[in-house]
């Protein structure tokens, strides 16, 4: 072989060796620093351009906003504060992204199939474009007027309004509320001092979607479709009394004010009574496990819902005792919901059973404003049948006519709903104040279905379901009379 050649070869032998070496030693000791600079470097390119913005109709929700300078040339900004935290989340250099920030982030960074095209040369230069818009479903007033009621109240709590037809969400609001702008903060010693509070204070956990509670009477409404569902009616002559002890038990069920003296009512008078006896009883003497479980199923038990916000899944815990299921069937034992599954309830029975998936988002923009992705409605398919639900809403009407809701009566609107009220304990087994629920409905002038709601007052205590139903009545009087505008 020629020595030029030889001498060639071993030096290239020698140069591959140094840089498989200096590879290996990147690799395996000094990945985190390259890793790094590289992370930083698509952060900063990131920031370089505007995010997208998150809308509540014309409102803006979250926003980026020039910097004064520095590192960064954008930094988030949510104008509205406290109102829409939990659906907003937040976009943190430090801490990632929650809520809309993370499920829309491609759309949001701009780096989405869906605004590929945005910007011609920043795509063929391989540049950041300025990210893409989110419009939700949210009525900004509603959605205000929602939080404030909540407020108002003094305790935590949670209130959802549906559109019953499209399963769109009006609203969804929880209270305590936070503002997502600090802990969004380029600044690192303002983010981590906003994301440690937040933490401590728990006020980032959003109280429609993210925690469920006993649902108190209010799961009487699908212990009565389940009834119903199989050959029940409204008029029915069902059992009541003011106590009543499930086999295998020494416990005696009462109502809440001994409101339910007689032996036997109709199915309505007892819904509207909120008699705890009848639907104990019914759910051990009238309906299998099999029943009601497939009645909370119907309905949404069991389903982690994505708005595309996800929810937490409601249950029915053990029902497989007498005992258990005589409590259950009240909304205490085991049973578990969130508000946005209560709504959904209501919803389906306003909507003649039919049960509509229910959304947050309803369009997705690019930079100018062009629609790039519309969200249509979503059936889920029958709950119930119709006659079910015709049903149903002839005791949930007599419930704010004549019963416990009457503090969402609406004039000239026909209104259903059920009020709850769920016991509730400490950790060390002491017994808190009472939560406070009311699930319902309205009809507009043409008897269509017009809006859905959940409202949950956390250990709001005495008066707990009056006042739910009163928030719920004033929300959805305010979507009527919106809609005759």
């Amino acid at each position: 072989m020629n020595p030029a050649i030889r001498r060639t070869g071993v030096l290239a032998l020698i140069l591959l060796g140094a840089l498989i070496a200096q590879s290996t030693w990147v690799g395996f000791f000094h990945h985190e620093d390259y890793e790094g600079q590289l992370q930083g470097r698509s952060i900063v390119a990131e920031y370089s351009v505007p995010r997208g913005q998150i809308l509540a109709g014309d409102l803006v929700i979250a926003e980026s906003i020039p910097t004064d300078g520095g590192d960064y040339a954008y930094k988030r900004n949510y104008p509205e504060g406290d109102y829409f935290g939990n659906i907003t989340g937040f976009k943190s250099i430090n801490y990632g992204a929650s809520n809309l920030e993370a499920t829309e982030n491609d759309l949001l960074n701009g780096t989405s199939s869906l605004v590929a095209f945005d910007d011609f040369w920043a795509t063929l230069l391989k540049e950041r474009k300025a990210g893409g818009n989110v419009i939700t479903t949210i009525d900004p007033d509603l959605q205000k007027a929602a939080y404030d009621a909540l407020a108002d109240t003094g305790v935590k709590g949670g209130a959802v309004v549906i559109d019953p037809q499209t399963g769109r969400i009006l609203a969804e609001a929880s209270y305590p509320g936070w503002n997502p702008t600090e802990v969004s903060s380029n600044n690192g010693e303002v983010a981590e001092a906003a994301k440690i509070a937040l933490d401590d204070s728990g006020d980032m956990l959003d109280l429609t979607r993210q925690e469920y509670f006993p649902p108190g009477s209010t799961f009487k409404t699908i212990v009565s479709a389940a009834y119903i569902e199989n050959g029940g009616k409204a008029s029915d002559m069902v059992p009541a009394g003011n106590g009543y002890t499930a086999p295998g038990t020494n416990h005696e069920i009462t109502n809440s004010s001994a409101q339910c003296p007689n032996a036997e009512y109709t199915l309505e008078e007892a819904f509207a009574l909120s008699c705890n006896t009848t639907f104990a009883r019914m759910c051990v003497e009238e309906l299998s496990i099999e029943q009601i479980t497939a009645m909370t199923e119907a309905f949404g038990f069991g389903e982690e819902f994505e708005t595309p916000l996800p929810t937490v899944a409601s249950r029915t815990g053990d029902i497989s005792e007498d005992a258990f299921r005589a409590q259950a069937c009240i909304g205490q034992q085991e049973v578990r919901e969130t508000v946005l599954q209560n709504a959904i309830v209501a919803a389906t029975i306003a909507n003649g059973g039919d049960r509509m998936a229910p959304q947050i988002v309803s369009e997705l923009t690019d930079s100018e404003g062009n629609t790039v992705q519309n969200f249509a409605e979503e059936g889920l398919g029958r709950s119930i049948d119709l006659d079910t639900a015709q049903e149903l809403q002839i005791i949930m009407e007599a419930v704010v006519e004549d019963g416990t809701g009457r503090t969402a009566q609406i004039d000239g609107y026909t209104v259903g709903g059920k009020t709850g009220t769920a016991e509730h304990s400490d950790s060390s087994e002491n017994r808190l104040p009472d939560h406070g629920w009311f699930h319902g409905w309205a009809m507009d002038k043409d008897s269509e279905p017009a809006v859905a709601v959940a409202v949950f007052l956390d250990s709001y205590g005495d008066g707990a379901s009056s006042k739910a139903a009163e928030i719920s009545g004033d929300l959805m009087q305010q979507v009527l009379e919106g809609g005759e505008e």
